[in-house]
């Protein structure tokens, strides 16, 4: 599919930023709920025993984070995006949940990060790395800074092998999601081009390959709600 938007991946924050107030309550609407049971599914790849460093990258308002909170106490979060009117609502969550000594929210790139080699042991991602500018430089950052044998977990849309589920997915992408989320957010442009992103981002098999191209080992996916989203998992010198 073509865009007419006025966005582009090397400025994606700042649709990101306009739709900051509704960002939230679009996404569950248009999941019907379900955005909260895949992040969930990242959480099964963390295990409770030790307090660990976690990087949640394009971060957002922050619930790929809390949802980890919600289960591992004993960890510490380092959660970064561009969007600042994003982070903005991530931090008065965290405020208001008292979690401020758990987790930490940064203005930086995913594909610049301010970080030391070698200092998390798990780099989340949820439905941001299809909006990603510099791709390769990003997976080069992850995986720097990266623990030996750290893993990097990434949740992004997919789209479904079955064929008659496909149909019915793509005019649900292409004729409902943008009109419902634009009405809701004021913004069907932002809406437009998210779901384009989806249509033509690399998915399954594809993307591992990026993973191991990039020397993530023992890489694998796992489809979610009928593989309308997938879970990937690559690890670092296992």
């Amino acid at each position: 599919m073509s865009s007419n938007n006025i966005f582009s991946k090397d400025s994606i924050y700042i649709m990101f930023n306009q739709i900051s107030k509704s960002y939230d309550r679009v996404n569950t609407i248009l999941s019907f709920g379900l955005h909260k049971l895949w992040r969930k599914a990242v959480n099964q790849y963390i295990p409770l025993k030790f307090p660990y460093e976690i990087l949640d990258l394009a971060t957002g308002t922050g619930d790929q984070a809390f949802s980890i909170l919600k289960t591992h106490k004993n960890v510490k979060i380092t959660g970064v995006d561009l969007a600042e009117n994003m982070l903005e609502i991530a931090k008065n969550k965290a405020e208001k949940l008292n979690l401020e000594s758990s987790v930490e929210f940064k203005h930086g790139s995913a594909s610049a990060l301010n970080f030391e080699s070698g200092t998390f042991d798990f780099v989340t991602m949820s439905f941001g790395i299809r909006n990603i500018h510099a791709l390769s430089n990003c997976f080069d950052e992850i995986f720097r800074v990266l623990k030996p044998q750290g893993a990097a977990v990434f949740l992004e849309f997919s789209l479904p092998t079955n064929k008659i589920f496909k149909k019915l997915y793509l005019f649900y992408l292409r004729y409902c999601l943008p009109k419902i989320g634009g009405l809701l957010s004021k913004n069907i442009k932002a809406y437009t081009y998210l779901n384009e992103t989806i249509e033509t981002f690399p998915c399954g098999k594809n993307f591992c390959n990026l993973l191991k191209s990039h020397g993530f080992q023992k890489v694998g996916f796992h489809p979610l709600t009928f593989g309308i989203v997938n879970l990937y998992v690559g690890y670092k010198d296992l």
